[in-house]
This record gives structure tokens, sequence and C-alpha cells, in this order.
């Protein structure tokens, strides 16, 4: 009996940290398969809205408001912890080094549902700087920008290390 009275409190201390060990399900925006036919985000910029384009870039940005909305960059452009590049930047992983060059080489990722509105999600199974390919249709915003809009999801190519001694943000 006093094997069982000290047995149990750690039986259900164990069942209560158990199981899900902080992982996410997969992210449903995620294909199963690479866009072959990509171009860049600054080859993309050219074409007129309404055109159906694939495009690959560098997550730059993550709507925090809970909705299916990233920006992308160019992949030409290096962040500022690629490689030997860093500026001296306590943020390798941004742009701040670049940010003369990112009008013509950043463009808005938006998934919408039926009413035309972004899909609320907290689960895009993306994070800052990983290189994704999409596939969707060009639109002008509001601003007279552009903007893609995803057919369906996209599919995340490449997921970047940071030099040693530094730690990804918290998304």
């Amino acid at each position: 009996m006093t094997r069982l009275v000290f047995a149990l409190p750690l039986l259900i201390l164990l069942a209560a940290c158990g199981g899900d060990d902080g992982a996410t399900a997969p992210s449903p925006y995620l294909l199963d398969a690479d866009i072959a036919d990509a171009v860049g985000v600054k080859d993309a910029m050219g074409a007129e809205p309404g055109t159906a384009v694939s495009v690959f870039g560098r997550v730059q940005e993550i709507n925090r408001d809970g909705y299916a909305v990233f920006y992308i960059v160019d992949d030409t452009i290096n962040y500022c912890g690629r490689g030997k590049k860093s500026c001296g930047c306590e943020t390798p992983w941004d742009y701040c080094c670049e940010e003369d060059k990112m009008r013509v080489a950043r463009m808005p990722v938006e998934l919408r549902g039926d009413g035309g509105m972004p899909v609320k999600t907290d689960n895009l199974g993306i994070r800052l700087l990983d290189l994704v390919a999409v596939k969707g249709t060009i639109q002008k915003t509001d601003e007279g920008g552009l903007v893609l809009l995803a057919d369906n999801g996209w599919y995340p190519r490449e997921r970047p290390i940071l030099p040693e001694g530094l730690r990804w943000p918290d998304q």
C-alpha cells in the first residue's frame, strides 16, 4: 500500500507531462511537392495583375495577428546573417543591412478564403528566412503595390542555420 501511495503521484505527474513534447501539428498549408517553375520575387514583380505565377523567396516577415499573410524577399538579397556578411547586425534574421533594395525585391503573400479575406491560422509551418515557393495570382493592393494570392499553400525549400551563438526570435 505504501508503494502505491508514493507511485500514484509520480504516475499522475508523468501522465500530465507526457505526450505532446511541445511539437505542433504540421501546417495544412505546406505543399507536398516543390513548385519547379517558380521565379524569384524580382522577376514576379513585373507580372501584370491577374497573372498566374510561381514565385520563390525568403520569408522576411510573418503576420502576427493569426492570418495566413507573410512577406517574401528575392533570394539574391542577402539577409544580415548570410555567409560572412553580417554588418554588425544583432538581428541576422532580417534585412536591415539591405533596406535600400527591398522596394523591388519584397512581395506580400496571402492565402484567402471564400469571402476574399485572409485565412485565419496560427500555423503557417514556416519561420523567418525559410526559402519557400508559392503558386498563385498577382493582384494589386489598395496602395498600388502587388500581392501574391496563394492558390492553396507553399512549399518550404530550405531552412537556414544561424551563425553559432545566435538564436531565432520568438515567432
